[in-house]
């Protein structure tokens, strides 16, 4: 019988912390919301470097927001098309500008 209760106190354990994870990805979710609009009031200013001490720009965190967010709606089974066609340009323009900075 001792299995029986091992069985049933593992699921147990493991339901707990299924909703634990999901509880921290929808917060992950809302965090990743509200800093894509906090980057995006930032981003009508231009493409500007975040601090005074690194390289990385607006662009930068926007692209990265997005790839995150994609990520996550893929752990819940979503995938917005809009967030990844941003996604997509993003990346298309920065290759274009790269080759064009080549010339």
């Amino acid at each position: 019988m001792t299995n029986i209760h091992e069985y049933y106190d593992s699921m147990a354990d493991i339901s707990v912390s299924i909703r634990g994870a999901v509880e921290n990805l929808e917060l992950a979710k809302k965090n990743v919301q509200e800093a894509l609009i906090a980057i995006n009031a930032l981003r009508k200013q231009g493409d500007t470097t975040i601090s005074f001490v690194s390289n990385v720009t607006t662009n930068d965190v926007h692209r990265n927001l997005l790839f995150l967010e994609l990520l996550l709606n893929q752990n819940s089974g979503l995938v917005q098309y809009f967030v990844f066609q941003e996604l997509l340009s993003l990346t298309t323009y920065e290759s274009s500008q790269e080759e064009f900075q080549l010339w």
